[in-house]
């Protein structure tokens, strides 16, 4: 089972953008989906870096397996450059409106995404309690971080 636990939506520059929402939901027991919504004041968004760290609680959550940054624009153009990115964006395609190049002249969504077992059968994660960290900038300049806390049990 794997499911997510928390979210964390932070505005660092709330002139150029605002999550309208942020929120898990309980469908049920072991399942829970999440949607967000960033509200972009200026588009287009021709420039954007985003840097992803995936942590695993060990007393305290602890680097584990992925911290890269990259020129998101650019990853969008030639996604199997990066096979880990590129894993973690097929899982938000039939969910999102971001899997798109740039430039971005709309709202970002994520709408009642719900994570499967059967996504991860290519990435096996040991049962734990993990976080991956999503940092988003524009034109070099920090905007947002969405912090997803995820459960992983057997």
């Amino acid at each position: 089972m794997i499911k997510f636990t928390n979210l964390k939506c932070t505005t660092l520059d709330k002139p150029f953008v605002d999550f309208r929402y942020c929120k898990l939901k309980a469908l049920a027991r072991n399942n829970v989906s999440l949607s967000l919504r960033a509200d972009l004041f200026q588009v287009p968004l021709t420039n954007v870096t985003v840097h992803m760290e995936f942590f695993k609680k060990y007393s305290g959550f602890r680097p584990f397996f992925l911290n890269i940054t990259t020129n998101f624009c650019d990853f969008l153009r030639h996604k199997k450059r990066i096979k880990m990115l590129d894993f973690l964006f097929e899982l938000l395609e039939s969910y999102s409106n971001i899997i798109h190049s740039c430039p971005f002249a709309h709202d970002l969504i994520v709408d009642q995404m719900i994570l499967s077992p059967k996504h991860f059968h290519l990435l096996p994660l040991p049962a734990g309690e993990y976080l991956l960290k999503i940092f988003v900038a524009a034109y070099n300049d920090w905007k947002a971080i969405v912090s997803l806390y995820v459960l992983v049990s057997e």
